[in-house]
């Protein structure tokens, strides 16, 4: 395993680190699949169980991963579009340099734990715009998700949490990035979406409001609501508990989640069968 990391610039006059977690190629020409985590964390720190174990777990399934350290309440006010940016810049960074990580630049996916799937949905539902692209200065097939994924996903600002409205100001100002189901349309990449019915801190319709935009705008999606599972759980097994909450963040049933998103992304995303493939810079 190579681990690098990379500091992208973005037009705006500021940065993104991102940690990578490259594999290795075996023969000539060989390119992987990539997947972008945004971790969740409320928007005020990034959870390292998102960020590193889910990344290393991908990784041991054949992905070069890409964990994203966007930017945090504080770094800006208000936080967004900042981190939206920060994406996209990373998803054009990934493709400008694929040849050199062996990065195949038609198979870049993007998960979203928790808050980190407010900023994912974001992006999938803006990727395609002249204003996004104005604003990144890159183009629009540059910064475009093939697919996302997202767990226990906070989509709507204002669908349960936060639960201030001075929270919410904090994160955004701009009305059209309070609710990112209002911004699904036909552009939006094939969605994975997660959660558990017994999840207290994000309401299950975050989740189910979303998947009723998806099928409004017929896009392709894999939707799976666990009976039980609190929130945060990742990957559900002993990798990712929290001593605090000990057996409760444990949960078999909630863990294979992990496999169905393996077995989605492997048909959603194109197969390295074109050694040759390219983008433009």
């Amino acid at each position: 395993m190579s681990i690098k990391e990379f500091k992208i610039p973005l037009n705006n006059n500021t940065a993104v680190t991102v940690t990578a977690y490259l594999r290795p190629k075996l023969f000539e020409g060989q390119l992987f699949p990539g997947l972008i985590i945004c971790a969740g964390g409320s928007f005020k720190h990034l959870s390292q169980r998102e960020n590193t174990v889910a990344a290393l777990a991908y990784y041991a399934r054949g992905y070069n991963v890409f964990s994203l350290h966007y930017s945090l309440i504080g770094d800006f006010t208000p936080l967004y579009p900042q981190p939206i940016y920060e994406l996209a810049a990373t998803l054009g960074f990934l493709r400008k340099n694929a040849v050199k990580i062996n990065q195949n630049p038609q198979a870049l996916a993007v998960l979203g734990f928790s808050a980190g799937g407010h900023i994912v949905s974001a992006l999938a539902g803006t990727w395609a715009t002249v204003r996004l692209a104005e604003e990144t200065q890159l183009a629009n097939k540059m910064i475009r998700p093939n697919a996302q994924l997202l767990a226990y996903p906070v989509t709507d600002l204002t669908g349960g949490w936060p639960k201030e409205l001075a929270e919410i100001n904090k994160i955004s100002e701009t009305p059209e990035l309070i609710n990112t189901q209002k911004l699904v349309n036909k552009t939006t990449p094939p969605t994975f979406i997660w959660n558990s019915q017994t999840d207290e801190a994000v309401p299950l319709s975050n989740t189910l409001n979303y998947v009723q935009a998806l099928v409004k705008n017929k896009i392709s999606f894999e939707v799976h609501t666990f009976s039980s599972g609190i929130h945060g759980t990742v990957l559900a097994n002993e990798l990712t508990a929290r001593p605090q909450k000990g057996a409760a963040d444990i949960d078999h049933h909630t863990a294979s989640w992990f496999e169905l998103s393996l077995q989605w992304l492997s048909q959603v995303l194109p197969a390295d069968d074109d050694k040759k493939q390219q983008v433009d810079n």
